[in-house]
């Protein structure tokens, strides 16, 4: 609106970006909303010169001018008719400085000559001239230099001088704070908020010079230090204190709240419904977007969601991170300026908690309350509004990140979409914060941590930002790699604690090519070993527990095929085999004697105490007894009773019926168990199946579970199709090449882990072993073992077990065939 009026006026403004000299000039919004009032009313005032209006109007031509405008005219002073700065107002017309000085000298002449030469006002507050000025032949300064000097403050009066003059350069000033102390004695002890608002300042710099005793007066109403420059109920306060004075009525909510601001039509606003009102939002020099500045930069401002909060160490907790007043000495990190936010009962739950909402008449909320679910506009379902589509209705979280609304151009790399932080999308935030996250605190990031820096770039930004902020020891991990020294290797990794944030790092580096791939399981059962071993008392018994782990466990899982990891299950029986071994040693040595002089019947004893999980001690016995370590020891051989250990038949068509039907369940967790129950798979084997073991030809489909490929059921060839379409998984980064798991784990590059599936599994009914064990014996009680073998994978020997142990097909099969 002002730059038509302005063009209007004065051709010549077309050549000038007037919206630019409005925003060099005026940097308040109210501003520039009186001046188009004005304007709009009387444009003339822009070529007549007359002294009316708002200074404003002589502001904005005399930058027009500056900047090329012709037929602009500067308003004269109402007084004298000269073009000068306007900035007194009198009979309706503005006036310059010295026309409004002469006007106040001329209505108070001095009450002892009558002289118009205004230097200042007496005690009393009566007029005096220049030549009899209140303070007379004395210098204020010095006088009260000498009052606070004979105060009970240690202090001389040369360096209260200094202190005084420091704080308060004209003799007015001066003579105004030495009647505030003689009226007041105590102003300098405590009652600072009785005298004028220089007192704050002054007893600061007396304590700067080294006054003791001196008390920097605090709020009467808050207890706060902080400077009293306003006046409440007959003393000075501080800014908030006044402001909670003042309150009145919103024109917007209705709520009784201190003033923020006004309308248009003059009516008061609060503060919040101020920062709502889309008048006064502006650009943001960040994301662009038309919104409340938050805090100012030399590009204009930025918005709240946009504003970058200093790094610096928190003076309450200690700790180093994002601070409000990074810049002063008593920084606040954002977790502690929470905790410190007021307290109330929420009227929602009835709960005492930190308000973070309050309701229409003012009443407190907590954070859970104050965002209560609502209907969303995109899907109809209720959940918290993640955002809002631009007539204003909620959103949910999917339905937001889907909407045109928010999706905006990032700031840095330009790319369209759903922005992460201060205006940057989810790609350049990830850059910076492992750019950050693995430098030294030089700022400088190794050579050797590159490949760490090149794997993490691979998986989708957002997965990746997730992983380093969600958990704090992930980032410390990173940190502590960045702060050391040399390659990153497995044998690197394995320094720090075996906890799941390293084993994810270290799979998302080898899924990304930046470390060779290993055994897992077989490097976390050397580990474990080695701590197990260890732990024995005798040095030549644990010589000779290490050596029989060296050539007989470990030496067989070394050997097997190529390509054939170590499963979870032959891990564990290792570990149960030598940690029972450990406990045997152990109740040896309590008993005071040896594995060389251990008789059987001692053997035998131990057995009897503990469970039969104990006589898995029976290989290494065999191998102490042949090599002469011990006697001949032996251990019993552990017999399964398979009948013992199932569920009934009409449990396991129960369990198949609820697989099949309930579509609540998750695809993958369906799929497990309908294979664990038609096909008698273990859980670790159906962990490892990928796409390579299916077989779809469209109208069927079949599984490569053992030699000859079996043909899968409806529903469960549609659930296997599923499972090959989703293989993605929820890994913070993904391999080189396409991931072909079926069942994917939290591991980048990974399946599932057996132990996670098995208690996914047991989670909605079904137990894996005894499940899989009544499986077993229909399938056996149907089929003969050889088509077991060849259909399931499983071996001839296993399938001749589950047929006799079901009493099905027997060596009477083939005599059968024969006679039919």
């Amino acid at each position: 609106m002002i730059s038509e009026i302005v063009r209007s006026a004065d051709p010549a403004c077309e050549r000038i970006d007037v919206a630019a000299v409005l925003q060099a000039v005026f940097r308040q919004r109210p501003q520039l909303r009186t001046l188009a009032e004005v304007l709009q009313a009387r444009p003339d005032l822009l070529t007549s010169g007359r002294p009316e209006g708002p200074r404003a109007i002589e502001r904005l031509v005399r930058a027009l001018r500056d900047a090329g405008a012709e037929q602009l005219v500067l308003p004269r002073c109402g007084d004298c008719g000269r073009e000068r700065p306007l900035t007194a107002l009198g009979d309706g017309a503005r006036i310059c400085g010295a026309c409004s000085n002469r006007r106040v000298a001329r209505a108070n002449p001095c009450v002892i000559c009558g002289s118009i030469t205004l230097a200042g006002r007496d005690r009393a507050g009566r007029p005096r001239c220049r030549a009899h000025p209140p303070w007379g032949a004395t210098d204020p300064a010095q006088e009260l230099a000498k009052l606070i000097a004979a105060g009970p403050f240690g202090i001389s009066p040369a360096t209260a001088l200094q202190a005084i003059r420091q704080v308060e350069r004209t003799r007015p000033g001066q003579l105004r704070l030495l009647w505030a102390l003689e009226d007041t004695p105590g102003l300098l002890t405590g009652r600072g908020a009785e005298g004028p608002p220089k007192i704050s300042v002054l007893a600061r710099a007396l304590i700067d010079h080294g006054a003791s005793g001196v008390v920097v007066p605090s709020c009467p109403f808050c207890r706060r230090s902080t400077n009293l420059k306003q006046r409440r109920d007959g003393v000075r306060c501080c800014r908030p204190c006044w402001s909670e004075s003042k309150i009145e009525n919103c024109a917007v909510c209705g709520r009784a709240r201190p003033i923020g601001g006004r309308r248009f039509d003059g009516r008061p606003v609060c503060g919040t419904c101020r920062q709502h009102d889309p008048f006064n939002h502006r650009p943001c020099s960040v994301c662009g977007m038309l919104r409340l500045r938050k805090s100012r930069t030399d590009d204009g401002g930025v918005c709240t969601a946009c504003r970058e909060i200093p790094t610096a160490i928190c003076a309450t907790c200690g700790q180093q991170g994002r601070c409000y007043f990074a810049s002063t000495d008593a920084p606040k990190c954002l977790s502690c300026s929470a905790k410190e936010r007021k307290q109330a009962v929420c009227v929602g739950c009835g709960k005492h908690r930190r308000v973070n909402n309050r309701t229409a008449t003012g009443e407190p909320l907590c954070g859970n309350c104050g965002n209560k679910p609502k209907p969303c506009a995109g899907c109809g379902g209720t959940f918290r509004a993640s955002g809002r589509n631009p007539e204003g209705e909620p959103l949910c979280q999917t339905c937001w990140a889907k909407h045109p609304a928010a999706h905006r151009p990032c700031s840095k790399c330009g790319s369209v979409e759903r922005l992460y932080r201060h205006g940057r999308c989810a790609a350049c935030v990830r850059s910076t914060d492992l750019r950050e996250v693995l430098s030294s605190p030089g700022g400088t990031m190794r050579p050797e941590l590159t490949p760490i820096f090149q794997a993490l770039l691979a998986p989708p930004p957002r997965t990746v930002l997730r992983w380093i902020h969600k958990v704090p020891a992930r980032r410390a991990l990173l940190q502590a790699l960045a702060t050391g020294n040399g390659p990153v290797t497995h044998e690197a990794l394995d320094r720090f604690a075996a906890a799941p944030t390293v084993e994810y790092l270290r799979a998302a580096l080898v899924a990304a090519g930046a470390l060779p791939a290993r055994d897992e399981q077989l490097a976390r059962l050397e580990r474990w070993l080695a701590k197990t071993i260890a732990r024995v008392s005798c040095t030549d018994e644990r010589r000779i527990l290490r050596n029989y782990t060296n050539w007989q466990p470990l030496r067989r899982l070394r050997s097997l095929p190529s390509g054939q990891l170590v499963t979870h299950g032959r891990a564990e029986t290792v570990r149960v085999e030598i940690r029972n071994v450990a406990r045997l040693l152990e109740w040896l040595h309590d008993g005071g004697t040896t594995l060389a002089a251990c008789t059987q019947d001692q053997v035998d004893a131990w057995l009897g105490e503990g469970p039969t999980a104990r006589a898995t001690v029976r290989g290494f016995l065999l191998w102490t007894s042949r090599r002469g370590h011990s006697r001949p020891l032996t251990a019993p051989v552990i017999s399964t009773y398979f009948a013992a250990r199932t569920i009934s038949k009409d449990h396991r068509w129960t369990l198949v019926r609820r697989l099949v039907r309930d579509e609540q369940l998750q695809v993958a967790d369906r799929a497990a168990g309908l294979l664990l129950l038609l096909f008698a798979q273990p859980v670790g084997r159906i962990s490892r199946l990928t796409t390579e073991h299916v077989l779809d030809r469209g109208d069927t489909l079949a599984l490569k579970l053992g030699r000859v490929p079996v043909e899968v059921p409806a529903p469960l060839d549609d659930l296997v199709r599923q499972l090959v379409e989703r293989r993605k998984g929820r890994a913070a980064t993904v391999p080189l090449e396409e991931p072909k798991w079926l069942f994917h784990g939290i591991y980048p590059g990974q399946p599932i882990d057996p132990h996670t599936l098995g208690r996914r599994l047991k989670a909605i009914g079904v137990p894996p072993q005894l499940a899989r064990h009544a499986s077993l014996m229909d399938i056996a009680s149907e089929l003969p073992a050889v088509v077991i073998s060849r259909l399931l994978g499983f071996h001839q020997a296993t399938g001749d077990n589950w047929t006799r142990e079901s009493q099905g097909f027997g060596a009477d099969y083939a005599a059968e065939i024969g006679r039919r």
